[in-house]
């Protein structure tokens, strides 16, 4: 097996909000769009089998390819380990330039979404595209009919269904495709978690399931979740882990569901880590049926994310003055219980923090002023920011 393989190419589907067709959601190009051409056009056209040329040569596309490129760069996890370890059975050696069939679906219907983080957009996020009177990204029922005549022939293979939004837990059509998956298949779900649960017909499906891994999207606790991630609620977030926890067991008890927390790794939790480490802790006792006494887990398992954009608030753009203040708090992380994946994570981000020598720019500085303005004009809690992040609301002070 050549090291620079990948299986997305061959067994991988993902349609994105807009309708773009591509095989992972790091694929650097649409293949086709669901509005215009079959799922079958999408996954069989030139430039797909262009990129498997590629990847059976040994070569990684250059272009399709360049996140999964950059994560291994950067010695983290990427898109191509997820489904390559979902694909051990595939063989680059003997396979041809054909797709074969799906083993992960990645399903995004449209952008409804009840929250506007502060990274995010109108094109993921309905909320903010009605804060900034932006069209909305709906699906068009002959499309959705597409996906499931796709996988009404197609689902055999399936072992994973990645659900992910906008807000998974408000997409009514994800309701109707757990219908179409078989009961052996994992469901992934990215869900912030700040919806009323009990109203969710997809929560009350996914309930019923045996396979589910729960990405619960957080990075923060309290009044700094609910700052970086507007619109959203601290307190409805711990009532449904509650009501989750209630519903989670052991196999063969009662199902096989995993909780984790997906957290991204940026200005806003850079200095706050620890913070939310002892909450991963605490919050094991949600689930007293799955994580009783005897239990080894310390903490809800993290699974922590690379953080691109925005420049504002991307740790990539800092200087020396704010990495050291993040270098402190990891060493202490590290001091913590964590898991081998977190200390790769964090220690190459050490070693890369190490080698800055100079301070952060003034233009960045000013980048990230200009951010927070906007940010506390439009949900007008100016002031907020200097309050939750002192250390970073002074070097804005001192320099501008």
């Amino acid at each position: 097996m050549t090291k620079n393989y990948c299986a997305a190419p061959w067994r991988g589907l993902h349609i994105q909000v807009d309708g773009g067709i591509s095989t992972c959601c790091a694929g650097e190009f649409k293949l086709g769009n669901i509005n215009t051409d079959t799922i079958d056009f999408a996954l069989s056209n030139e430039k797909l089998k262009e990129v498997r040329r590629s990847i059976k040569s040994g070569v990684l596309h250059k272009e399709y390819c360049k996140s999964c490129i950059n994560a291994s760069e950067n010695k983290v996890k990427s898109e191509r380990d997820w489904h390559n370890s979902l694909n051990e059975d595939f063989d680059i050696n003997t396979t041809g330039l054909d797709y074969q069939f799906p083993v992960i679906f990645d399903a995004r219907w449209n952008n409804t979404c009840n929250s506007a983080c502060a990274y995010c957009s109108p094109h993921f996020s309905s909320k903010w595209a009605s804060l900034l009177s932006k069209r909305d990204s709906k699906p068009v029922k002959d499309n959705v009919e597409k996906i499931k005549l796709f996988f009404s022939n197609n689902a055999n293979k399936l072992k994973t269904v990645a659900m992910v939004g906008g807000e998974p837990l408000l997409i009514k059509e994800n309701a109707d495709l757990l219908n179409l998956i078989p009961a052996d298949v994992t469901i992934d779900v990215i869900s912030n978690f700040s919806v009323d649960v009990t109203k969710s017909k997809v929560f009350e499906k996914l309930l019923a399931r045996r396979k589910v891994l729960w990405h619960i999207s957080m990075e923060n606790i309290g009044e700094r979740y609910e700052y970086v991630r507007e619109q959203s609620n601290w307190q409805r977030v711990l009532d449904n882990l509650k009501i989750l926890g209630n519903e989670v067991r052991n196999p063969p008890e009662k199902n096989d569901h995993e909780i984790q927390f997906f957290s991204l790794y940026h200005l806003f939790n850079s200095t706050r880590l620890c913070e939310f480490k002892e909450f991963a802790s605490e919050a094991l006792s949600f689930f007293p049926h799955k994580f009783g006494k005897g239990h080894p887990s310390k903490n809800i398992e993290i699974v922590w994310q690379n953080f691109q954009s925005p420049d504002a608030i991307c740790l990539d753009y800092y200087g020396k003055d704010v990495l050291d203040e993040c270098i402190v708090e990891l060493e202490k992380y590290l001091r913590t219980d964590v898991l081998e994946n977190e200390g790769i994570f964090f220690r190459e981000k050490i070693s890369r923090f190490k080698t800055v020598s100079t301070n952060t720019s003034i233009d960045t500085i000013t980048k990230l002023k200009v951010f927070i303005d906007r940010h506390e004009t439009i949900f007008k809690n100016h002031g907020k920011f200097k309050e939750l992040w002192p250390e970073f609301a002074s070097m804005i002070d001192k320099n501008l």
